[in-house]
């Protein structure tokens, strides 16, 4: 790989601090009513990224970018697409089920960096939530996410993703719908050391059949992975919401050992709602290009049940 020089590096990182800054100054509650309908924030993409407690803004390079950091796109290494799914709460109605694909318009230039597959580069998300409410009466919501990512050179990808999300319950007041827009970068400031940045709702707009409207909070997560040491990739994130830190994560993932097993592991403090420390583990098995991902969330609170999820993808 070629060397990067200090003024090439400056610019992306002056870029990803200006646009941090810029954000967190527009952290606020931007609630123009209030609702009693949906539009609950499901978990995030996938038993790969959740292995690693949510620290993979920085580090996922598989269909789970388009949710987690649409930027790091530009590291898939071919067309792929994956399935993934999640009792939310263990004898209860409330499931989420999950499909990706992840499409490269045009490939890297291998003469640059091989580990860039994609100079540009689409992402597509479905995702279904259903939960059982009350009296037999069920929730069902439905978001459809598109992204797009653009690497004008290996270092450095710029990327957006928008949201468009409808709902439907017979319970009054529970119907919704409305569209966001995510931004993202990645910054390979080293060979070793990689930067993501996103801002989640940066523009958004909810209505409801109650009559309310109102933006959904954004939030701003900033990763920072490393490689420094041998076959283990390690990530640290701050997730900013609600004007202030709402979480801070620290995650691990092995290479595929002997070409078929990758462990993972995360730990979790969540400072938003009840306070409370959150362990995370799981593994990726991968036998050409199918790979099998597997993940657990022991919670720390009763009032939080663990949780196990599967993702299912394939290379094509």
């Amino acid at each position: 790989m070629k060397s990067i020089t200090t003024h090439r590096v400056f610019t992306p990182v002056v870029f990803a601090a200006a646009l941090a800054v810029v954000l967190a100054g527009g952290y606020r509650e931007t609630k123009a009513g209030f609702s009693e309908g949906g539009a609950y924030k499901s978990p995030g993409y996938g038993a790969r990224a959740w292995g690693m407690g949510g620290a993979a803004v920085a580090t996922v390079n598989d269909e789970s970018a388009v949710y987690w950091n649409p930027a790091m796109l530009a590291l898939v290494p071919a067309h792929t697409i994956g399935a993934t799914y999640i009792d939310l709460v263990p004898g209860a109605m409330a499931q989420q089920s999950q499909l990706a694909y992840v499409h490269i318009l045009k490939p890297g230039n291998p003469n640059e960096d091989e580990n860039v597959a994609a100079r540009h580069a689409i992402g597509a998300l479905y995702t279904n939530l259903r939960l059982g409410i009350q009296s037999g009466e069920n929730y069902n919501e439905n978001m459809f996410r598109l992204a797009y990512a653009y690497t004008p050179d290996y270092f450095l990808t710029f990327a957006i993703a928008g949201d468009v999300f409808a709902s439907a319950s017979e319970v009054k007041g529970f119907k919704s719908r409305g569209t966001s827009v995510d931004m993202a970068v990645r910054v390979m400031l080293t060979e070793n050391f990689t930067v993501g940045l996103v801002a989640r709702n940066a523009f958004s707009r909810y209505s409801y059949s109650d009559g309310a409207d109102f933006n959904r909070e954004r939030e701003l997560a900033l990763g920072i992975s490393s490689r420094s040491i041998a076959h283990v990739a390690v990530e640290g994130d701050v997730v900013w919401a609600h004007g202030a830190v709402a979480r801070w994560i620290l995650g691990a993932e092995s290479d595929y050992l002997f070409g078929v097993l990758a462990l993972r592991a995360g730990f979790a403090v969540i400072n938003a709602g009840e306070s409370r420390s959150v362990p995370y583990f799981g593994f990726g098995v991968r036998v050409s290009q199918l790979s099998l991902h597997y993940n657990a969330n022991l919670d720390t609170e009763n009032a939080f049940a663990d949780t196990h999820r599967f993702t299912l993808s394939v290379s094509l």
